[in-house]
């Protein structure tokens, strides 16, 4: 829908610049949308995938920044730490032996040796779990920012891709034979297997190189990962109509019309709905266009 809403704003724009003079009303806007032979969303895939690649970057930036701001509030809270153990430890000391001392003269120990031996015990006993707590913190702050760095290694992995078949869709754009369009989907699909909107152009251009029962499994195959996406259904609803399953074509046509209400509006243009829009059903679909106008 959003790319729908761009097309008819430039559509508007472009109508405008040509005629200064005369008013741009709604109804040469539709008549200049609905004469159109070629969908004109396709260039707007560059845009789509500009914004892809830029939030991915976004993303990629915002957990790097994070990444830093956790690491250096953990060195900062490990210090203290250490600092608050190693003081805890020292008046822990001076209460021992001040305890030490004072039981000494109670009970009259008379080795200074075994309070020596008993004090130092104690210190090694408490500075063992001091590192011990201190390791395992270590270890725990290192698996995080372990797991971190793999998660931007991921990012940069992913933009590495996107910018891959962005180049694709450019070249795409830019090729005039359905055979090239061919390869360069089969480069795409190559990259990403499940790529729904790779897999449905493919149909498109197969059906213009006369391949009807190939753009129809492609078709298929596109809506079995996907089963709400609407250019596939008004695909299919094409290849059908080739095929003289009008039955079909025309179940598929409401499907494509009710998630993505825009495609009533190119039902006229179609060559391959050439016989298939004088049928009854059809004619009651493009009633409503009247209505949506």
């Amino acid at each position: 829908m959003r790319k729908i809403a761009v097309l008819l704003l430039l559509i508007s724009t472009i109508l405008i610049a040509q005629s200064k003079t005369e008013p741009v009303t709604k109804e040469k806007i539709n008549e200049k949308v609905n004469s159109l032979e070629k969908p004109l969303y396709n260039p707007f895939v560059e845009n789509y995938i500009l914004n892809e690649i830029k939030q991915l970057r976004e993303e990629n930036r915002d957990l790097k920044v994070d990444l830093h701001k956790t690491l250096a509030k953990k060195e900062v809270d490990i210090s203290t730490n250490v600092i608050n153990y190693a003081t805890s430890t020292i008046n822990n000391m001076f209460y021992i032996i001040a305890a030490a001392s004072s039981i000494l003269v109670i009970i009259g120990w008379s080795s200074i040796r075994d309070i020596n031996e008993k004090v130092k015990h104690m210190i090694d006993e408490k500075t063992s779990k001091t590192i011990l707590e201190y390791d395992e913190r270590m270890s725990i702050f290192e698996k995080d920012l372990a797991k971190r760095a793999k998660q931007v290694k991921q990012n940069e992995h992913e933009i590495e891709i996107m910018n891959a078949i962005h180049s694709l869709w450019l070249r795409a754009s830019q090729e005039t034979t359905p055979s090239g369009k061919i390869e360069i989907y089969d480069e795409i699909l190559k990259i990403r297997p499940d790529e729904v909107e790779a897999l449905t152009y493919k149909a498109d251009a197969t059906l213009d190189l006369g391949e009807a029962n190939w753009s129809l499994s492609l078709t298929n195959q596109a809506l079995s990962i996907d089963n709400d996406y609407p250019n596939a259904f008004y695909q299919r609803a094409k290849v059908f109509a080739v095929l003289g399953q009008e039955d079909n074509a025309i179940v598929d046509l409401e499907k494509a019309i009710e998630l993505n209400e825009e495609y009533i509006y190119k039902i006229e243009t179609e060559e391959e709905f050439t016989e298939l829009v004088q049928h009854e059903d059809v004619q009651k679909i493009l009633e409503k266009k009247v209505d949506l106008t």
